[in-house]
Parts: C-alpha cells; structure tokens; sequence
C-alpha cells in the first residue's frame, strides 16, 4: 500500500516527466519548465530557507573547518546571541505606539509621467510608432522575407511576395481589428454570405496573403538563428534569440517615454499557451494557468508596463539569493528611477533581505510575506491564535522591517519598511450574529494593509487592458506568442501616453476600444514617413549637478539664459530636465530631427 508521500512524489515525477525534451520546441532549447525556486515551493520548500546550495556548501566543507574548536565556539556563541534576541521580541498589540519609519524624498531623475513635447498633439499612430518604430518595422519585414525564401527551400509550398513596411502596418491593423472583432476562425474573417461576412478585412488584404505573412513572420536574422542554435549546450547559447531584438526595443521604449511615478508594483504576467514547449510555465493563481511567465515592473497608478523580464527556467547562473531577489533587483534601477520610489510586491518576491536592501538603495517596500520565510520573527509570545477574532493584530518592528499580523476573514502577514503599524484606519465589514443577522462592523486596519490593497494592482490592471482587446492567435511557435504579447504591450502603453497627454491638455480622453478602432484605421491607410522618429540612447542619463546651478547649454544656443540643477551623466553637459523645455532631447539629437514630435 502506497504512502502519502509516495502519492505525491509519483505526481511529482509525472508533472516534471510531461516537459521531458521530447515534447520541447526544436527551436527553443529550454530545459525544463520549471523555475529554481518553482520546484522547491512545488515540493513544500523555500527557495531562501531550505536552499539546496547551502547544504552543498555545507557537505564540501572538511571536516578539520566544520567541526574544529574554534567553529564549534562561534557557532554556539551565534546560537546563544540568536536565542537571546528572538527571546527578547514579543508581538506588541494595536494600542502600542509604534516608530514614525523615516521617509524618504522622492527624487525622481526624470519629471515623473510622459516625456513628450507637450506643444504637440499625438495621435494613435505616432503613440504606437514610438514602440513599433520605423526602424523595429524595417527589421521585421527584412527577416520576415529571409525566413519565407528558407521555407520555401525546404519545399513549402504557397505564393510569397516579399514584404514592405506599408504592407506589415496593414498587417498589424488588422490584427487589431480581430482584437475587437473576434471571429472563430481565421478564415470566418473573408466569409462573402450577407450575414457574417466583414467587407473591412477583404478590402485590406487577401486571406492568402494575409496567412502566407503569418506563417512566415519571424523577429530575429534566420542566419543569426542558425549561428546560435549551434552553441546549444554552452554558455554561448541565447534561449531569447528569436524574439532578442524585438523584446530589447520595446524595454527602451518603455523607459524612453514614459517616467514612472511614485508608486510602483512587481508581479509576474502570464502569456497564455497551449504549446508543448520548454518555457511554459504553471502557476495555480493566475486565470491562465500555463503559459510563458514574465516579471513584470508597472506603475501602480495606471498599469503602464515600465520594465519587464521574460523568465526563462533554470537559471544559468546560481544566485545565493533566489529567484525572486533576482528578478526585483534587476527590474529596479536606482541609477534610473531615482530614489524615494515605493515598491509594492506579493510573498513571492517579500523576504526581509531584499526589503533591507532596498532600503539600503532609498526604496521603501512593502508586500504581504511568508511566515516560514528566512528572516521573519520566531516569536510566539503574544502572537494571534486560532482563536483571535476578526480585526485583531499584532505588529513587531526590526529596524526598518516591520512585521504586521492581521485577522481578516483569515491570517495574513506583511513586512513594510515605511509604514507605521496603525495610523487609526479602520474598515467596514459585514458580520453574522448568533441570531443570524448581519450587522456592519469596524475594525482596525493596519497602515500597510490599506495601502497595500491601494497600490498592489498595477500589473494586475495591465493585465486586464491587455486581455480585453488581445491580438493573441493561436500558434505553435513560440515566439509568434510573443510577438503577439509585444504587440498588445505596445498599443496598451500608447494608449496609457494618450491618457497622460489627454490629462495634461485637461481633455477628455477616449476609451480603450475607440482608441484600437482608430489605431487599425491609421494603420491600414498610413502614409509613410521618410524621416523616421529618433530616441535617445539609454546611456545618456539626467543627473543632479553637484554644487549649485548652472547656465543651460541648449538654451544658450537658442538665444536665452536658464540656470539649471541638470546636466547629461555622460556628457557633462548642463542642461534643462524639464518636459517644456526639452533640453535634454534637443541637445542629444541631430538638429533638424526632435525627440518627439
């Protein structure tokens, strides 16, 4: 008869055989679809607190380091120090001050919102131009054409005419179209019967044409594809290669155009698919349930996507600190942002190392946490029971950690480094009585609660925009999906820019789906721009000038005098960092092209 633990370890061994290499992508090189610290929280571990690289570490020791007089000391020394502090903490109730966190100012290095002239008006097209540039489109079309030519050597066999930039936009505006006009089938879209039929779709392209550019479209250099499918099993191997170039430009775009604000939150995404490929991944929370995982960085007040990074398994290189540490350190740039910022983030990502750090960096965070993550207090003296009624918590501060307990319909835990534990906010609920009434009660709130369930759901936000009107269609090639998701990124971003600038000019600004509708409409009929619209290259950044003001050199050139606290990082040149005047864009492009027009 079989054991529990038997049962669970066949599942186990069954889940992690059905992504064996058999069912991969020949194009992908994935290894597994599970994460590092995936498998850990799928066989009950913490990716921190039961590391398996420790105990490595630990086995290799020699025996003479491990167990000599003087390590057999200092361990019990560590021991005795660590019982004596956990001893000395005890969870304080609601009535017991807390300690003001010290704030930080928040100093943006850039003027927080959209960095566009804000003389000129943008349209939906010049929006979606600044993520699918001219440049981005030119690329897709040369390899697009390269991968048709490889296809039909191979023997397949449809009519391909080379494409161009007008036809590619067209191409893109119809996938919009079929966002908002979902039909089953690809071919329901070119039905000629006086019901169903959508005269808009055949007046744009023919249904041949418009599947011959989908089976051949391809992001990245088939040659450069075939030079690094040569190094798989190295470190030289790319797992990105195929969608590199597209996801790097549109993370430059991302940042180049749009400053996040205050508030800021990490969450992962989930592309959804069907595929048998390597990168998929399972998370049990998410609608979508499988497919390709992204960490994403948003600002908390309009979903804007600032900054993302495709998770791709089995890390290459070992960090003693996990895969959530990882993730939040990369997404998060001070250099970049600035200081003073608020990250909010779920127990995935909270643990008190990384929340330290970030208060090392002048982060604040705040984010709900595992109890049985390393760090978190041991303590049981004064802590909630089973038995604690709703509304009850408690609270211990650790230097800028603070911890907070609350009862709600069940227990939950947070850690927040700039909050108090109660600033007097309670919350309304509706409970039962004995006799079987409900009557409306309140109860405290803890201060990083409140703003917690305020802040928390920017990438849950972009996820909803994003889902709503998808040009997702189905496909077995991996990176299609993901030219898909870039796509609907893009045309989710323009449209948050539209909302800055309809909010700056105090206009009202139009929906979602009547800003698709007139993006697809410029897309079909664009007109091409000979001179294709430039960015700033990424390292040229804005910093503080350090011991006074100086005389704005782009102003000097048009003929007035402005002191400015600014200068280029790189350049060492002073120069205005304001969104009217525009000195730095003016400075770093040639003089007849503007940043943003």
């Amino acid at each position: 008869m079989s054991t529990p633990r038997k049962r669970r370890a066949t599942t186990e061994k069954l889940i992690k055989e059905g992504f064996s290499s058999s069912y991969e992508d020949s194009g992908s090189g994935f290894e597994s679809g599970f994460s590092d610290d995936e498998e850990m929280f799928f066989s009950g571990m913490d990716p921190v607190q039961d590391d398996p690289r420790l105990a490595q570490h630990e086995e290799s020791e020699t025996p003479t380091e491990a167990h000599s007089p003087e390590a057999v000391a200092s361990e019990s020394e560590s021991e005795e120090e660590k019982q004596s502090s956990q001893e000395s903490e005890r969870w304080k109730n609601v009535d017991e001050d807390d300690a003001e966190p010290f704030p930080f100012q928040f100093r943006p290095n850039r003027t927080p919102g959209y960095l566009l002239e804000h003389t000129q008006e943008y349209g939906p097209l010049d929006l979606f131009l600044l993520f699918f540039s001219m440049d981005v489109i030119a690329s897709l079309c040369i390899n697009t054409n390269k991968n048709a030519k490889v296809k039909k050597q191979k023997g397949k066999k449809y009519k391909w005419e080379p494409i161009e930039i007008g036809e590619f936009m067209k191409f893109c505006g119809m996938l919009v179209f079929m966002g908002v006009i979902r039909c089953p089938s690809i071919r329901d879209y070119w039905r000629t019967d006086n019901v169903w039929q959508t005269p808009f779709v055949r007046r744009i392209m023919r249904r041949d044409r418009f599947q011959a550019i989908s089976w051949s479209l391809h992001i990245s250099d088939p040659d450069k594809d075939s030079e690094n499918n040569a190094n798989k099993g190295t470190a030289g191997y790319d797992r990105l290669m195929k969608i590199r170039s597209l996801m790097e430009s549109l993370k430059v775009a991302c940042k180049a155009f749009y400053h996040p604000k205050k508030h800021l939150s990490i969450d992962e995404r989930m592309v959804p698919t069907k595929a048998k490929n390597g990168l998929k991944m399972y998370i049990k929370s998410k609608p979508h349930k499988w497919g390709y995982k992204l960490f994403v960085l948003c600002d908390s007040a309009n979903g804007y996507t600032c900054d993302f990074i495709v998770c791709t398994g089995k890390s290459q290189f070992k960090s003693p600190h996990g895969l959530s540490y990882d993730s939040v350190v990369s997404l998060l740039n001070p250099s970049f942002l600035g200081t003073g910022y608020v990250l909010y983030c779920d127990s995935f990502y909270t643990s008190p190392t990384l929340f330290r750090d970030l208060y090392e960096m002048k982060i604040g965070a705040c984010g709900t946490v595992r109890e049985n993550r390393s760090g978190y207090p041991r303590t049981q003296e004064n802590s909630l029971s089973r038995t604690s009624e709703r509304g009850s918590m408690r609270w211990i501060r650790q230097g800028p950690l603070l911890f907070v307990k609350w009862v709600d319909t069940k227990e939950v835990s947070i850690c927040s480094t700039i909050h108090k534990a109660y600033t007097g906010d309670v919350v309304s609920r509706r409970q039962r009585q004995p006799d079987g009434t409900w009557k409306v009660r309140e109860f405290h709130l803890p201060a990083p609660i409140k703003a917690y369930n305020k802040y928390m759901g920017g990438v849950d936000l972009s996820d909803q925009r994003l889902q709503n009107y998808t040009t997702r269609r189905k496909t077995y090639s991996w990176y299609k999906t993901f030219f898909f998701h870039f796509l609907d990124m893009a045309v989710v971003n323009a449209y948050l820019l539209y909302r800055e600038q309809c909010e700056v000019k105090s206009r009202k600004p139009m929906s979602h789906l009547v800003f698709r509708k007139k993006l697809c409409e410029e897309l079909c009929n664009a007109q091409l721009n000979s001179d294709p619209r430039k960015t700033i290259p990424m390292d040229h950044e804005v910093q503080r000038i350090q011991g006074g003001r100086r005389v704005c050199r782009q102003c000097k050139l048009e003929g007035r005098r402005s002191d400015t606290s600014w200068q280029c990082g790189r350049c060492d040149v002073p120069l205005c960092g304001s969104a009217p005047k525009n000195c730095f864009r003016k400075w770093h492009l040639p003089s007849p092209v503007k940043a943003v027009k």
